[in-house]
């Protein structure tokens, strides 16, 4: 359990992803704050496969489209942890639309949630990250950056935004102790992604495969893992970095 002792702090933590992300990292001993707007019993089910000595779940509400109000309550769960060492971004949505079918607000909740979140929970975590000389962020970015996707311009947009702030907070906090990378998933079969596509799911999963060097699908954990990596003592002289976790789909 290289992580006893630890804190997280994960956004989008109920979701399919999030899920196997808060599992992994309490399997390893750290404490993990589970942030999301929906709970859903998710930390008592966790908690309950989690073998003895490993860290505790909490949930705690969050709505990320109110960025001010999210930094408040990271800056006051960072108060209470005695510091936030560990930091996954990893809250999104991802309205389908052409371009000219989304209003400016719409756009701007897309960015909010997916990108703006980050800078405000990681101005919150940074300070105390700083002061201890070791912290850990990842942003969960995305494959779709690679290739570009029809109907996926928000999401898209904003991801690159996420990318490019791993990439400048990598430069820039360094110096501290402080790593930062990204990781890229491709496509893995979540709730989420079943009810993006409904009927077309199994077109799409032909899709995919078709294209994957890897002829299987990929699961949450393959992501929860190459968070875990990146936040060891393995990757010590990795930062600024884009793990892309997608089965040969891009390659570059």
């Amino acid at each position: 359990m290289f992580l006893k002792g630890k804190t997280a702090l994960v956004t989008g933590a109920t979701g399919g992803l999030g899920v196997a992300e808060c599992e992994a990292l309490a399997r390893e001993g750290a404490d993990v704050l589970m942030l999301d707007i929906k709970e859903g019993g998710k930390a008592a089910e966790i908690q309950a496969r989690l073998p003895a000595g490993a860290g505790r779940l909490t949930f705690v509400h969050c709505d990320l489209a109110d960025c001010a109000a999210a930094q408040a309550l990271a800056r006051r769960l960072d108060g209470e942890a005695g510091g936030i060492d560990i930091l996954v971004n990893n809250a999104a949505i991802n309205p389908l639309k052409p371009i000219d079918g989304y209003d400016l607000a719409e756009w701007d909740r897309v960015q909010a949630i997916n990108a703006k979140a980050a800078v405000a929970l990681a101005q919150a975590c940074v300070p105390s990250m700083k002061r201890k000389g070791w912290g850990q962020i990842v942003n969960i970015c995305s494959v779709t950056l690679n290739g570009g996707w029809s109907d996926f311009t928000a999401y898209v947009g904003s991801k690159g935004t996420l990318l490019g702030l791993t990439r400048a907070m990598a430069r820039e906090l360094g110096r501290f102790g402080i790593r930062v990378n990204a990781v890229s998933p491709g496509a893995i079969p979540t709730p989420l992604e079943r009810e993006v596509w409904g009927d077309r799911l199994e077109t799409y999963e032909k899709f995919l495969l078709d294209r994957q060097a890897l002829k299987f699908r990929g699961s949450p954990e393959d992501i929860a893992n190459a968070i875990l990596f990146l936040v060891s003592d393995k990757a010590r002289f990795i930062t600024g970095q884009n793990l892309t976790v997608d089965g040969g789909w891009w390659m570059h």
